[in-house]
Parts: structure tokens; C-alpha cells; sequence
């Protein structure tokens, strides 16, 4: 096989679950189309496991010759947006062309990072195609609004050139916010229909209902309203997260409050932050 043209960085962000970090890390390594110079990064876990994780990170790499793998420890917890834009300062100062940007609870299917390194050759909050299987290659590429932060390949010289992710939103709502900032550059998002990763949705936070991602989501939604929000994105907010919030009792009262909790801190302004996600799971 041809020795890959030009080589990707990959952002690797762990926050105390070094077990799924190392696995999302052993499928990186195991790709042999592209060549990769990988970070892992422990966001300020506190857990005191950033040692065993930097151990498990060198054997790894060491027990491969292909990529080129790197640790960081963060003395604090900068949320996904903080901690990602320290990675993409990384890439930027080694001059690596593009950026993978990765959440830890992936599994990673061979063959899935060509396509979208392949997809830059030329110039080029709703999931499309969730749980749904991969679409003929005669599908697509799609532009779309914004793709999710878990597994996006972007231009290291464009998240620059708009200073990455806006570490307002910590997490949640910042790919958003950024897919829109690269928009308004005259960049295209690109969605490939038939690559597939399968994604662990909301490890990080307890999972999809929990309080941590309701209060956050909630949060910075309204802080993305504030920002760039449509008269049909503020109708729609309305409707959905105001007028239908008792519905959301149905599901879950805890996951309920802590939406509404999130919408009104919001509204006055708040700014998320890792005191929120230690009290929230401190109340789990």
C-alpha cells in the first residue's frame, strides 16, 4: 500500500473514563490508509487515574510503528470546547492540515476516515441517518447545517482562522456554534451518508436523559438562540422546550427540572461551566 499522502490530527479528549479513551485510541491506531499524528488529552479528570491513562496511551503507541501518538494532561476540566481547542493549537503549531475531532465513546469501523480525508480533495440539531445503516457511495455528499463533534474532520487552518470552539458553551451546542461560525466564512459543512462510526451517545454526561446534558443542553441552547438565532429557531424553542416542557415530566421528572433549571439559567445569562457539571453529578 502507498504511503498516505499527508498526514491528520486526531483529538482524543478524555474526562475520567480512561477505559473507553484506550479503546476509541486502539481502533485510531488500527487504521492503515491514512497517516495520523494522535493527541490524547486528559480534560482535568481529577480522578487521579491521568497517570495510568498516560501509561495505557504509550503502550499502545508503542506497540504500533504507523502513527505518531502524543499525551497532554489538563490541569482543569475545560469542558469539550476547552479542551478540544487545546488540541487544535497543537495541530496548528505542527503544521498538520487537518483536524479529527473525536469523542472517547466511539468505536471506530476500519475504513471510516479515507472517505472523509478524501472528501477535502476538492473544496469542498437534527442527526441524519441515526441508527439507521450506511447509504450507497451514490449518496451524497450531503451539505448540511452542522455535523455533531463526535467524529468530524475539519480544515486545522479554518477552525484557526475562527479560533476554534466558543469556550462560552463547554460543552454542548459549541459544534453548532461553530459549524455556524465556518458558514458564515463561505465553508461548506459536509455530511457522508455512507461512513459509519457507532457512538456511545452521552458517556460523558450519564447519558442522553440525564440532568448534566438536559442542564447544559438547555443552557447553551438559549445561548445559541442569543447569538444566532432565527425568529423560526426562537419559535421553535418556544414551542418545544417552553410551551411542551411539562410533557418532559412524563419521561423522567429529575431530567425534567434540571431542562428547566437549564432554560432559565440561561435566560439570565449563565455561562456553563465544570461547577456545573460537578454539582449535577454530585446530585445523581
Amino acid at each position: 500500500m502507498a504511503e498516505p499522502a499527508f498526514e491528520v490530527g486526531a483529538l482524543l479528549l478524555n474526562w475520567r473514563q480512561p477505559e473507553l479513551t484506550l479503546q476509541c485510541l486502539a481502533d485510531l491506531l488500527a487504521v492503515d490508509d491514512v497517516a495520523l499524528h494522535v493527541l490524547v488529552i486528559d480534560n482535568g479528570s481529577g480522578d487521579g487515574k491521568a497517570e495510568s491513562l498516560r501509561a495505557g496511551v504509550l503502550q499502545l503507541a508503542a506497540a504500533q510503528q504507523r502513527h505518531r501518538v502524543d499525551f497532554t494532561a489538563l490541569e482543569h476540566n475545560l469542558g469539550f470546547a476547552g479542551g478540544m481547542n487545546r488540541g487544535i493549537a497543537w495541530a496548528a503549531q505542527r503544521g498538520l492540515p487537518f483536524t479529527l475531532v473525536l469523542n472517547n465513546d466511539l468505536r471506530l469501523v476500519p475504513g471510516f476516515l479515507l472517505p472523509l480525508v478524501l472528501c477535502f480533495r476538492p473544496n469542498a440539531l437534527r442527526l441524519l441517518g441515526h441508527g439507521r445503516a450506511p447509504r450507497p457511495r451514490t449518496t451524497g455528499p450531503q451539505a448540511v447545517a452542522f455535523l455533531p463533534g463526535a467524529c468530524v474532520l475539519f480544515r486545522t487552518a479554518e477552525l484557526t482562522a475562527v479560533a476554534g470552539f466558543d469556550e462560552r458553551y463547554f460543552m454542548y451546542w459549541e459544534d453548532v456554534d461553530l459549524c455556524a461560525r465556518l458558514r458564515a466564512r463561505g465553508g461548506r459543512i459536509v455530511w457522508l451518508p455512507w461512513v459509519a462510526v457507532v457512538h456511545a451517545a452521552g458517556s460523558s454526561s450519564g447519558g442522553g436523559r440525564s440532568p448534566m446534558r438536559k442542564f447544559l443542553m438547555a443552557c447553551n441552547a438559549v445561548r445559541f438562540l442569543r447569538a444566532r438565532g432565527t425568529a423560526k429557531a426562537w419559535a421553535g424553542w418556544l414551542v418545544f422546550d417552553v410551551l411542551l416542557w411539562p410533557l418532559a415530566l412524563l419521561s423522567g421528572p429529575r431530567a425534567a427540572w434540571a431542562k428547566l433549571r437549564g432554560t432559565l439559567a440561561g435566560i439570565r445569562g449563565h455561562r456553563a461551566g465544570a461547577g456545573d457539571v460537578e454539582r449535577l453529578l454530585g446530585s445523581r
